[in-house]
């Protein structure tokens, strides 16, 4: 399969991307034994990216995925995007610094890894000051538990705001389908990523 640089990273993409929300808890999701042989199924396709979210299936999509990857595959060689903002727990939900940095630990313990390729935020937080999550995904990346950010579900002019603050420069975005939207990446030069319904 081809692979194709994901916006201004060093990240080498499949041009297919597995999204793995439905892979977890029986009563939201596929169980572990007919989840593992799909993302065997993708890897031998040629499939090395892989998108999950620490809500889904209540976190049992990332250990689910990080067990696969772990027995079929070498880290290195993988694209791992999880996402963070839907409450698990006693977290309260949003992008507030103490969340991100909760949620990337528990995400990352879910998978088994020492690091994400890709930390997205999941939905644009209209109750926690833009700088609070910028910062908080920026320690994430600085601390070595996410290689790029991004953002996922949003309008193009949310992250216009973000990038105005000029924290986060030209990242990795999940482009919304929307008819307005596209001449506003193009103005910002931004990259993305396509989300299937």
């Amino acid at each position: 399969m081809k692979t194709v640089r994901l916006g201004q990273t060093d990240l080498q993409v499949s041009r297919l991307c597995l999204g793995c929300m439905t892979y977890g808890d029986p009563l939201r999701g596929n169980p572990e034994e007919s989840s593992r042989p799909l993302i065997k199924q993708a890897l031998d396709a040629g499939i090395n990216f892989f998108d999950t979210a620490n809500s889904y299936s209540d976190g049992s999509s990332e250990e689910i995925l990080g067990r696969a990857l772990k027995d079929y595959a070498q880290r290195d060689q993988v694209v791992v995007a999880t996402k963070v903002y839907f409450p698990l727990s006693n977290l309260s939900q949003g992008l507030s610094r103490t969340n991100i940095l909760q949620s990337i630990d528990d995400s990352l313990t879910r998978l088994g890894m020492e690091y994400v390729d890709l930390l997205q935020i999941h939905r644009w937080d209209y109750v926690t000051p833009i700088e609070e999550t910028l910062e908080a995904l920026d320690q994430v990346v600085r601390s070595g538990k996410a290689r790029y950010i991004g953002a996922s579900s949003m309008h193009a002019t949310q992250f216009a705001q973000a990038l105005q603050l000029q924290l986060i420069g030209r990242e990795i975005f999940k482009r919304e389908t929307c008819d307005k939207c596209g001449s506003t990446w193009d103005k910002l030069d931004l990259s993305g990523t396509s989300q299937g319904d």
